[in-house]
């Protein structure tokens, strides 16, 4: 790091791939921006999912639903939204895969967001417990 003329506290650059697909959920507010952004692309995929079915006439306004309320879900950081979100996701690629189309970029970039907002939720939900536990010994 002395090359470059940096300190050795200055922090190392991050790939913006792997913060995309493995960010780093050590600290609360990276937890809850994990859970934000993937209750957006929750929200995106609900929006896309009814107009497609709404313009084509075909079932999915259930799918839709389904997905406005794990986005829902994660703006409140919870679990079960999250782990229902990704996996509704995943079953609608996997069909897709069945049916013989194959998911494009962006497909994967959403399936990848939803799964660091499970992970996310998850963290999130440890990091509060660590602390309500914390909190219980020193009050004793």
């Amino acid at each position: 790091m002395e090359i470059l003329g940096l300190a050795d506290s200055t922090p190392k650059p991050t790939s913006r791939f792997k913060e995309l697909f493995w960010p780093n959920l050590t600290t609360e507010p990276n937890a809850e921006s994990a859970c934000e952004t993937a209750s957006i692309a929750c929200f995106v995929v609900a929006g896309v999912t009814a107009i497609f079915a709404l313009a084509t006439a075909k079932a999915g306004l259930v799918d839709s639903a389904l997905f406005l309320l794990s986005g829902l879900g994660l703006r409140k950081m919870w679990r079960t939204a999250a782990v229902a979100g990704f996996a509704l996701y995943a079953l609608e690629q996997a069909y897709s895969l069945v049916l013989g189309r194959f998911p494009g970029v962006l497909a994967i970039l959403i399936a990848a967001i939803l799964f660091n907002g499970a992970r996310a939720s998850f963290a999130y939900q440890r990091m509060h417990k660590a602390a309500a536990q914390t909190s219980e010994v020193l009050a004793s």
